[in-house]
Order: structure tokens, then sequence, then C-alpha cells
């Protein structure tokens, strides 16, 4: 049976969720959350280059690592996204952008239910 693409993002985001929130380290999974939330208003904002720099950054990684991982399996890049997309060209870049905002909204729903705030 094949999935929708926006089916294929929501259960994306709900995998990647779990496993932070399987890690059990509460201040983590408070962190991720606030950033994961953050995400696409600083890519509309800021650019999605910009953005990716200050998510790459280690208390934001796993952020950085679960749309890393969506972009290789959606092949706009093969290692990282960061440097692939800041030499990449500019409709590349835009697809892209297109790409991670719709996959960080999704992150930010699954985030809004599945991370509950004290």
């Amino acid at each position: 049976m094949r999935k929708t693409i926006e089916q294929e993002m929501a259960i994306f985001c709900i995998k990647k969720v779990k496993e932070v929130k399987e890690k059990n380290d509460k201040s983590k999974i408070d962190k991720y959350g606030t950033n994961a939330k953050r995400l696409p208003s600083l890519i509309i904002s800021n650019g999605l280059i910009p953005t990716l720099a200050f998510y790459k950054k280690e208390e934001k990684k796993p952020v950085y690592d679960a749309i890393n991982e969506w972009l290789k399996e959606k092949n706009y890049i093969k290692n990282d996204a960061l440097e692939e997309l800041a030499n990449s060209d500019s409709q590349t870049l835009r697809l892209a952008t297109i790409e991670v905002l719709a996959i960080a909204n999704w992150l930010k729903r699954i985030v809004e239910v599945e991370i509950k705030e004290d």
C-alpha cells in the first residue's frame, strides 16, 4: 500500500519524537520540543542555510539530524545538509527549503502532541 507524502512525513516525525522520548532525559526531551517548535518560523525568517547552521550546534543537533536524515531519504543530499545545500544551485536549495519546511511543520505538530510541557 502506497502512502502519501504527508503520511510519510507524519510517520517519520512520530518515529523521531519517540526515539527522543525513549532516551528518557527530561531536559533533552524538552529542548527537542522547543527546538522543533521554533524550526518552521526560523526557516521562514532566516532562510534554510542559516537555520541549519544554527541547528547544527550541540543542544539543537537532534533536530538537525532528523532533518538531515529526511533529506537523505528523499535524495536531496548524500551526507550533510548544511554543507551540500550551501554548495547547491538555487533551484535545489528552493526545493529543499520547501521540503524542510513541510517536514518541520510535521515535526512541530507531532512534538505538540507527544511532548508534554510542565
